[in-house]
């Protein structure tokens, strides 16, 4: 991996496109690198509950090769990724030793695709199905993807296992006891009119964790999303139902949850800075009767943890939040999001349910208050080159009573990332 800004000099020095291709046989040879450096503060960590002060330093560095022929190409990428200073050590997304991220062959015809082996995959507006570009270890795949695209539209065919990432070298395995099959289908644009999402999904992994009981969960998501922009007005508004079962030691829990989310803003192009003002509205269900024989927390799958900021201290469940955000461009740039989280509880009785997933309750949030508190976020975002990219990340959460019954306390988070991409 160090030798690669070397090698993307030499090739550049020998013509090739974008200094990072040559010519193999009769196909085409093309390396890619990425390394990202973050630092992380929270004061303190998960609310103060079971957590306290703590900073500490993570690295990600990623290196590929993709050679591409005709009408197939096969991809190879390796990670490494550190961590430096956590309280406790690392994470289970923190440190890896060098592994392999991503290997799949794919073919690609006229209309018709397959890809097979270890890869990352990032549907919609990755709520349910994303990479998880917020922990230093990127969320990938084992297993399958065929598509078909036309004039109307594209439809996904998935059979996936998820990776469990360990800290040794090459040992990184598919995870054990999960699965996630289903299909993903998104209309062609529209003028004015917006595009269409729908999607079904089934879901299983072991080891769930709920407040109305643990073990394996087996879910099917029934979603659909409708998304689009015109003039300065763009929306994305999403609807998602769910049912299946948990099986705890003692007794099947019958799943009925469901989750109704959007995301519109109103940008004016030709005043100064650009201003888009934005809001989110979220509602993700909770359970309402710990012992009717029903689970009603929604379940987000493999969602991105930043979704409401990249604080990711809450998960779409048993939530429900209003989120107003003015968005301005500072320079061509440079630009920064200021907006506030009002969360709620949307069952009283259910737990606040925290990051990352899979869904992890918060001990002794369950019942009492349903105010959760208010989140104040700033982000900035800094393209200072062609290759290198800066954000900065402030949020201040004023914890309410769901979380200070619990023990929990106010919360400060701050983060810096440096990222560089060849």
């Amino acid at each position: 991996m160090l030798a690669l800004p070397a090698l993307a000099q030499a090739r550049a020095q020998d013509g090739c496109e974008a200094g990072h291709c040559s010519a193999l046989g009769s196909g085409d040879l093309q390396w890619d690198a990425s390394l990202r450096l973050r630092g992380m503060y929270f004061d303190p960590t998960r609310f103060g509950i079971g957590g306290s002060e703590d900073g500490y330093g993570l690295l990600r560095a990623l290196g590929s090769a993709m050679y591409r022929r005709d009408d197939w190409q096969a991809r190879l990428q390796l990670g490494v990724h550190a961590e430096q200073g956590r309280a406790g050590g690392p994470g289970g997304t923190d440190q890896g030793a060098l592994d392999v991220q991503q290997a799949y062959w794919r073919w690609q015809g006229q209309h018709a695709w397959l890809q097979l082996g270890r890869q990352e995959a990032s549907y919609g507006s990755s709520r349910l199905l994303s990479v998880r570009d917020g922990p230093n270890i990127r969320l990938a795949f084992d297993g399958v993807r065929l598509g078909w695209r036309g004039g109307a539209g594209r439809l996904d065919l998935l059979a996936l296992r998820a990776v469990d990432n360990r800290p040794g070298a090459f040992d990184d395995r598919s995870e054990p006891g999960a699965h996630l099959w289903g299909a993903y289908a998104t209309s062609a644009a529209r003028a004015g009119s917006g595009q269409w999402d729908a999607y079904l999904l089934d879901y299983q992994r072991d080891g769930a964790r709920f407040a109305d009981g643990n073990g394996r969960e087996r879910r099917q998501t029934l979603g659909t999303r409708w998304f689009g922009q015109a003039d300065a007005l763009d929306w994305n508004v999403e609807a998602v139902a769910q049912r299946g079962h948990l099986d705890t030691a003692t007794q099947r829990l019958h799943v009925r949850a469901w989750t109704l989310a959007s995301d519109t803003g109103w940008r004016w192009h030709q005043a100064p800075l650009q201003p888009r003002l934005g809001v989110k509205l979220d509602i993700a269900s909770g359970d309402r009767d710990a012992g009717d024989g029903r689970l009603q927390t929604f379940n987000a799958l493999y969602p991105k943890s930043s979704y409401f900021s990249e604080a990711s201290l809450l998960a779409p469940a048993n939530l429900l939040d209003v989120q107003p955000t003015l968005d301005l461009q500072l320079s061509e740039r440079l630009s920064t999001q200021l907006g506030v989280q009002l969360a709620w509880k949307q069952q009283r009785s259910d737990a606040v349910y925290t990051t990352p997933a899979p869904l992890v309750p918060l001990p002794g949030s369950a019942g009492g208050a349903r105010r959760i508190g208010t989140q104040y976020k700033a982000e900035t975002r800094w393209q200072a080159s062609e290759d290198w990219l800066w954000q900065w990340q402030l949020a201040w959460v004023d914890a309410g009573p769901a979380l200070r019954q619990a023990g929990g306390r106010n919360t400060l988070f701050a983060s810096i990332v440096g990222a560089w991409q060849w």
